[in-house]
């Protein structure tokens, strides 16, 4: 015998609830596969962007990022794909390849590099010999343009605080005329975008190397200091120890450091913790109070 009133639910017609049901587990499906891939390609990690990496400098951290696995994807911006082609050993040295040919004093050229990541490490640098307006153009504005990128090209929801920029800078930004053999008149523009960085909005680390010289990684001891006190009375460091400090920065996910750096005390062990080197670089008082 049928019961009478409310029906079974058999009888009832399906409401729009019950339609929404299957659509609803589809899409949970969905989510939870492509959740699944994207952890099966590599593809979970850091996403990052090295400008002048095609320099001496760059170069090697563009290199060391490659061949890091907590990061899903680096590119390279260049100037020269022949250039790229010889020293990052691409071969069609394109998009595909994650290689992008731009200029940071063009800001259109620098969208398509930045879009969807979180990371720019800016190791382009300027000419010293170049003129005032020049050297502005490279290491002022296009330092802005490169961050503005960063910021810009940000994906969906993703917050401004969530970046980071890691800037190659220089020592020697604390005098006020600095002679040629010191950095001369680029340094203020150095330090302008230094100044720059610390308010644009993302995290930023400022990495300053004393005098660069070429050299195999990890032969030295290193050490930091602020305000243009340096460690040693040494004044050299490898680009292939300033690329690996930056590098580390990257991994680790530094902010809120501005240091110099230089080889440490003749003699000492050569340093291997670039992490601990990091923690060394913090200011006294950012430590936290017992």
């Amino acid at each position: 015998m049928r019961r009478s009133g409310g029906g079974s639910r058999r009888d009832r017609a399906p409401t729009p609830c019950d339609r929404m049901r299957p659509l609803a587990v589809v899409l949970a499906l969905l989510a939870a596969a492509a959740a699944t891939g994207a952890a099966e390609d590599g593809k979970e990690g850091l996403r990052v962007l090295v400008t002048g990496a095609a320099g001496r400098t760059g170069s090697i951290v563009y290199k060391l990022l490659q061949a890091d696995a907590r990061v899903a994807e680096v590119r390279a911006l260049v100037r020269n794909v022949t250039k790229a082609r010889h020293v990052l050993h691409c071969v069609r040295c394109d998009a595909s390849e994650g290689i992008y040919v731009g200029d940071v004093t063009n800001k259109t050229s620098l969208l398509e590099p930045a879009r969807g990541l979180d990371t720019l490490v800016i190791a382009a640098g300027a000419n010293s010999k170049l003129s005032q307006k020049e050297m502005a153009a490279v290491e002022f504005i296009g330092v802005e343009n490169q961050v503005a990128a960063l910021a810009t090209g940000r994906a969906a929801g993703k917050e401004l605080s969530s970046l980071r920029a890691i800037l190659i800078s220089s020592s020697g930004t604390t005098v006020p005329d600095p002679p040629p053999f010191s950095g001369g008149a680029i340094l203020f523009w150095k330090l302008n975008a230094e100044a720059m960085l610390g308010f644009s909005g993302v995290n930023s680390v400022v990495v300053k190397p004393c005098g660069l010289v070429d050299g195999e990684p990890g032969k030295h001891a290193l050490g930091t200091g602020f305000d243009d006190n340096l460690p040693s009375s040494a004044f050299t460091i490898t680009r292939a120890d300033v690329a690996a400090v930056v590098a580390q920065a990257v991994i680790d996910q530094s902010e809120g450091l501005r240091f110099s750096l230089c080889n440490g005390k003749e003699g000492g062990l050569p340093t291997k913790d670039l992490s601990a080197l990091l923690r060394q670089a913090r200011r006294p008082w950012t430590e936290t109070a017992e």
